[in-house]
């Protein structure tokens, strides 16, 4: 938590073990709330029914028109399942961070015994958490019933399950950098959907990074959307451990640079505050 909570720096390690007995609490009452939000978890649930059942009707398509050499179709369902799957789990934090920005409760919550951001970052990692294996178990049976069988190589899928972990993680860091942004735009959504839309076309989102052209493949290679979707997504193509290793790297590159982004923000975001009177 240390790359993310500024407050860390200063304390004792008794104090730091305090504060992150207090961070798991945290993280579990926000747990425990969404298991108990049963409706919104079904939603999802059904709006990733929806896009693989669509999407399942288009590869019989593309898959037959262009082709990526030792992939069926069934695994590009997969690598559908795979990538959504890791878009659906990331929580909201940059509209809570927004939304807590915009009603002045952040000026309330900073001066509390943990730091806001830490407390947010743990917050959201239990709502994370719940999603992870919920979408996760929704998603393999319904790739498996849509795509009538495993994908040909399924070990991959035991890779996609640490990536997609890190990347969670980075998703994390870069939302909550986005979020505070409303410190001083009050809305971040623009900064949210250009992010948005350069995750899903340099991040393979529906489509393998393996049918765009070559110059698209090169300016995804040097951002961090290909590792964040098309690295989990690729595992459904097979056991790939060097590529896998590969994209654990990238992530945890872009975990830190985010990690130290989402700082920086958010130390120059309090000194706005304090300007502006709190």
């Amino acid at each position: 938590m240390s790359a993310v909570d500024p407050t860390f720096g200063a304390v004792s390690v008794g104090a730091r073990r305090s504060a992150l007995r207090k961070y798991a609490a945290v993280a579990e009452i926000a747990l425990r709330q969404s298991l108990g939000e049963r409706s919104a978890l079904f939603g999802r649930m059904a709006f990733y029914a929806l896009i693989l059942f669509i999407f399942s009707r288009l590869w019989l398509v593309v898959g037959e028109r262009a082709p990526i050499p030792g992939a069926t179709t069934s695994d590009l369902l997969w690598y559908l399942a795979l990538t959504e799957w890791v878009v659906l789990s990331f929580p909201l934090i940059h509209l809570h961070i927004e939304t807590d920005v915009r009603r002045g409760d952040i000026a309330y919550r900073l001066p509390r015994p943990i730091s806001y951001l830490g407390a947010r970052f743990a917050e959201e990692a239990g709502y994370f958490a719940v999603r992870f294996v919920t979408l996760g178990a929704a998603g393999f049976v319904l790739a498996f019933v849509l795509a009538g069988r495993l994908p040909s190589d399924p070990r991959g899928l035991l890779l996609a399950v640490p990536l997609a972990l890190l990347a969670g993680w980075v998703g994390l860091c870069f939302h909550a950098a986005i979020g505070l942004t409303a410190m001083w735009l009050q809305d971040s959504s623009p900064v949210y959907w250009i992010w948005q839309k350069a995750a899903f076309i340099l991040g393979g989102l529906l489509l393998p990074l393996e049918i765009y052209p070559a110059w698209l493949r090169e300016i995804a290679a040097w951002t961090p959307f290909s590792a964040l979707m098309h690295g989990p997504g690729r595992m459904a193509f097979g056991w790939q451990p060097e590529f896998a290793a590969l994209v654990a790297l990238k992530l945890v590159f872009w975990g830190v640079v985010a990690s130290l982004l989402v700082t920086w923000i958010y130390r120059r975001g309090l000194r706005a505050l304090d300007v502006n009177g709190g």
